[in-house]
């Protein structure tokens, strides 16, 4: 009784922790700065923090282009810029979105069924390290590197020249919060590889079909639709003919195979986690049911009626048990992981439609 009362505590201790998260994260953060002079998720408020966004991402471009004339030279790249910057900022609203929603879903049904109060500190502690500060920092530090020299190098490769300091300075504040955006894609794939480690209130008999097994799969699996369907419109507006052809091949395609590499990584890791989660509850039981059955075996006489009878009920669960399903890639999760790669590939033959219908007879 003790113990159930302090595991209840325990419970009741992390969902707190984990809602009281929620206004820590860096979208959050710079979102409630930026919108603090309207009432938290009103419409002044999302307007507010598109407006905003949009004036410090653009402005060094604007303003150091006029100043020292770089704005004729990189006239060519606006439409292109534009449309990340909005993309960028979307990512910002759209992650705020998610991981809210997400640690909403931790706190209510994940928690409720982790029974060990040491795996709830463990996760409670994971969570805390995982959104910290120097982590996030590294991350988005070495993400931004790579976004600047993609971003400047590929431009200055294409039209024979350094593009200039405000337009490099827009693209390193861009890949700033696009870092962001693609760390919380990172914790996603981190989540849901995390969740495989902790001891769980399930079915014993067939583990599979246990709550939190659906539990996991609907909250992960949902937020990677949310991300495929981006990346599907996002990959539609960077195929339009609004953008220039030697900038749209840099655009589209690598967006077309991150949106794909992200999308399986997760659906892997979704179901790698689910099959260790069922694996290690099914050997559980297994191993309780021939703990009792040698037990059976080595005290009682086997020509004894009620005790053979005994064995054979204890034989055929432990069949039972282990004829269970606890397949990684089911007939469900196929289709899943098909529909979400359609989307980003429907995005890119929709922007690329006339190209296609050239093609055909």
């Amino acid at each position: 009784m003790a113990k159930e009362s302090e595991l209840m505590r325990k419970r009741k201790e992390a969902k707190e922790e984990i809602l009281a998260m929620k206004e820590n994260i860096p979208s959050a953060r710079i979102l409630n700065q930026l919108g603090k002079a309207f009432k938290p998720k009103s419409l002044g408020y999302w307007l507010s923090n598109i407006v905003l966004l949009n004036i410090f991402l653009l402005s060094p471009w604007a303003l150091i282009g006029l100043a020292f004339s770089e704005i004729e030279k990189t006239g060519y790249l606006w439409i292109p810029g534009i449309i990340t910057i909005e993309g960028v900022v979307a990512v910002l609203v759209l992650v705020y979105i998610v991981v809210q929603s997400i640690l909403d879903d931790v706190a209510d049904l994940i928690i409720e069924k982790i029974n060990n109060t040491d795996d709830l500190t463990k996760l409670l502690h994971w969570l805390k390290e995982i959104w910290s500060n120097q982590q996030i920092s590294k991350f988005v530090l070495l993400f931004c590197i790579r976004w600047t020299s993609l971003g400047v190098g590929g431009v200055s490769i294409s039209s024979f020249g350094f593009p200039g300091f405000g337009y490099m300075l827009t693209v390193l504040l861009v890949g700033s919060l696009a870092g962001i955006g693609f760390y919380t894609a990172f914790w996603i794939s981190m989540l849901a590889s995390n969740l495989g480690n902790y001891q769980y209130e399930i079915n014993t008999l067939s583990p599979a079909d246990s709550e939190i097994i659906n539990n996991i799969s609907e909250m992960l699996t949902k937020r990677v639709y949310i991300l495929a369907l981006y990346f599907a419109v996002f990959t539609l507006i960077s195929s339009l003919n609004l953008i220039d052809k030697q900038i749209k091949i840099v655009f589209s395609l690598p967006l077309f195979v991150i949106a794909w590499i992200t999308i399986t990584a997760q659906f892997l890791l979704i179901r790698s986690t689910i099959g260790k989660i069922v694996e290690r509850a099914k050997w559980k039981t297994l191993n309780k049911l021939q703990t009792k059955i040698n037990s059976i075996e080595a005290t009682g006489d086997l020509s004894d009626k009620e005790t053979a009878e005994k064995l054979l009920r204890l034989a055929d669960i432990y069949k039972r048990v282990i004829a269970s399903r606890i397949n990684t890639f089911d007939l469900k999760s196929l289709p899943t992981l098909f529909s979400q790669l359609m989307l980003p590939l429907l995005g890119l033959l929709l922007g690329n439609l006339e190209k296609i219908s050239a093609l055909l007879p």
